[in-house]
């Protein structure tokens, strides 16, 4: 039997920390072998138990999720972590993947979104909620959405 996969969880909400450690041990694959309420605490818990991906809310009351991201990322460069947000904008979407998460996930999206999120980072993939899909390349368009010119 395969070993289970440790994920880290950093949100301030109690209940939507409880409801994610919920979905994804419904999984037999995974395993939530921490929590924290802020990013200082994460972080340590995070540099502690070296899991295999981290979720990490965007808006932490101590500091933003992008920051944490970058900060974890520079003490476990292996480390795979996925944004969890209430933000559809092109804008978060882009400064998350920047500061070194693999995927990004709304806090709208459903139970199944999560595991496949999960799977794909795993997999060395990077993953977006299809349902983002529009933001994204509105960004990478830019916002003005004019043609580029090439044939």
């Amino acid at each position: 039997m395969e070993q289970k996969k440790n994920i880290m969880i950093i949100d301030d909400h109690t209940l939507f920390r409880e409801g994610l450690k919920t979905i994804i041990e419904q999984d037999n694959q995974y395993q939530v072998a921490g929590e924290a309420a802020n990013a200082l605490e994460g972080l340590e818990i995070t540099v502690k138990i070296k899991p295999d991906i981290v979720l990490v809310d965007i808006s932490l009351p101590d500091k933003n999720g992008i920051e944490l991201t970058a900060e974890i990322k520079e003490q476990l460069p292996d480390t795979h972590i996925i944004m969890l947000s209430m933000h559809s904008k092109g804008d978060y979407i882009a400064r998350a993947f920047q500061s070194g998460a693999r995927g990004y996930i709304t806090k709208e999206s459903t139970p199944s979104k999560l595991l496949q999120g999960l799977k794909a980072v795993l997999n060395g993939e990077f993953y977006i909620d299809s349902s983002l899909s529009h933001e994204v390349v509105k960004k990478l368009i830019g916002s003005t959405g004019k043609e580029t010119g090439f044939s």
